[in-house]
């Protein structure tokens, strides 16, 4: 349960959930329809606070291994961009919900019971499923400056595949007008600027008075490549963290996916604006990069957990983070569990203005995660956080509730057909890929060796 601004461990209670709140905590087995978990751990569901659902299936085998003469500067805007807007456009509806619902169906089963995914704007399935499904969503569309208001030609390209237009607003405001659900609706259709050198002053200044208008979210990649802080340079004049402030988004309300290119002073101006960073460590370290949970923390800086698509296992992203944070300081009391746990659920609920996720008490939401603890390697358990955020993984998941409604059921998705998505959703993959080979956005080096 929530106490004291961390999450404590309690044993022998029972969760009472009602109109999708938490109405109780007792020691008494309550009445009505029940789930019981023998020596199962209850857990507030994760927030991955960052995230791009298409991308988990699209490059699964094919970015890792990779040396950067393969995918120069940035793999961001030389293929994973590219190879994103041809399953836009070479799919068929079917096809692309096929390959959507595959990323999602695993992150359903990944820990997390709230999601913010970035996405070009025409991929409508992934709300039509999370809405569907039952899952909580914070849809954040993306938004780019049309050719000319940035200056790196790749940047400009990569920009220019997101069919939507001039800047997305006008699909921005399509989307948010059918599906966003209000305050505490379970669909909401946040802003989702792409990147710091990816759009221009002008676009920014238009998203932050969107934001503050209707009180709604804003994500932005931000210092996630030297190359990206130096094109910023060059053509704002700032440093990425001043560009924000310049236009509006160095603020509370703003999610900066990444950040591991700000400087400690950067850092420190994040920290005093209230504005949050979704730290993703793994996608990093699979490149040879080591970002460093506990340096954000040392900063004092609001951050939460995210996967960015390299494995949506939450209990992965943890272990990333903790063991990249103790290799890089030397400290085996860095990036601990109590302090992993506290971002994946407290600090990223925060993120998102939703006080009432991320908690196990009275009155908070009933997003509620069960894990199967009779299990050998989670045997036996000393304290229940560092079991689960040390050895624990999806396979270990027994029960999804997202506002108390079982989602998730011994380990299965609940009226799904998981054989048959999946199925359909590897197939359509594949077709992306044969594509990508034949225009060349595929590396030679990510083609299988086959006889």
């Amino acid at each position: 349960m929530y106490r004291n601004g961390r999450q404590v461990p309690i044993e022998g209670v029972s969760i009472v959930a009602e109109d999708g709140r938490i109405a109780d905590l007792t020691r008494e087995l309550p009445e009505g329809e029940t789930i019981v978990v023998p020596g199962g751990v209850a857990f507030p569901g994760f927030i991955n606070l960052h995230n791009h659902t298409i991308n988990a299936p699209l490059f699964r085998g094919i970015v890792d291994d990779l040396p950067r003469k393969a995918i120069g500067e940035s793999k961001v805007y030389s293929m994973l961009m590219p190879m994103g807007a041809l399953a836009l456009s070479y799919l068929d509806p079917d096809e692309l919900e096929a390959l959507v619902a595959l990323g999602l169906l695993e992150f359903a089963r990944s820990g997390a019971t709230t999601l913010v995914d970035q996405f070009r704007p025409r991929q409508t399935a992934i709300l039509d499923l999370a809405r569907r499904w039952g899952l909580r969503l914070y849809a954040a569309p993306y938004l780019f400056s049309p050719a000319g208001a940035v200056g790196d030609a790749a940047v400009a390209r990569a920009a220019q595949g997101s069919f939507e237009g001039e800047t997305g607003l006008a699909a921005f405001e399509e989307l948010f007008a059918h599906f966003d659900e209000g305050e505490r609706g379970r669909i909401r259709v946040i802003l989702g600027p792409h990147a710091a050198d990816s759009c221009a002053p002008d676009l920014l200044k238009t998203v932050d008075q969107i934001a503050r208008e209707r009180r709604l979210l804003t994500t932005i990649h931000l210092a996630q490549s030297q190359g990206e802080v130096d094109r910023v340079r060059v053509e704002r004049g700032l440093d990425p963290a001043g560009y924000m402030e310049s236009v509006g988004l160095l603020r509370e309300g703003v999610i900066f996916a990444h950040g591991v290119h700000l400087t400690d002073d950067e850092l420190a101006r994040v920290r005093d604006s209230g504005a949050a960073i979704a730290h993703c460590a793994s996608v990093f370290l699979r490149g040879g990069k080591s970002p460093n949970f506990a340096r954000f923390a040392k900063h004092g800086v609001r951050f939460g957990i995210g996967t960015d698509a390299e494995r949506m296992d939450m209990f992965s992203q943890l272990r990333a983070s903790g063991f990249a944070s103790k290799q890089a300081t030397g400290a085996g009391d860095a990036g601990t569990a109590a302090g992993l746990f506290h971002a994946a659920t407290i600090a990223g609920a925060d993120a998102l203005r939703r006080p009432d996720l991320g908690r196990i008490e009275r009155g908070a939401t009933a997003d509620i995660v069960i894990v199967d603890a009779n299990k050998p390697h989670l045997q036996p358990i000393n304290d229940p956080i560092r079991t689960l955020a040390w050895y624990a993984s999806s396979a270990d998941i027994d029960t999804v509730l997202v506002d108390g409604r079982p989602i998730v059921r011994a380990g299965r998705l609940v009226g799904v057909n998981e054989q048959n998505l999946v199925k359909r959703g590897a197939a359509a993959t594949r077709r992306v890929w044969q594509e990508a080979q034949r225009r060349g956005h595929f590396p030679i080096e990510a083609a299988p060796a086959r006889e």
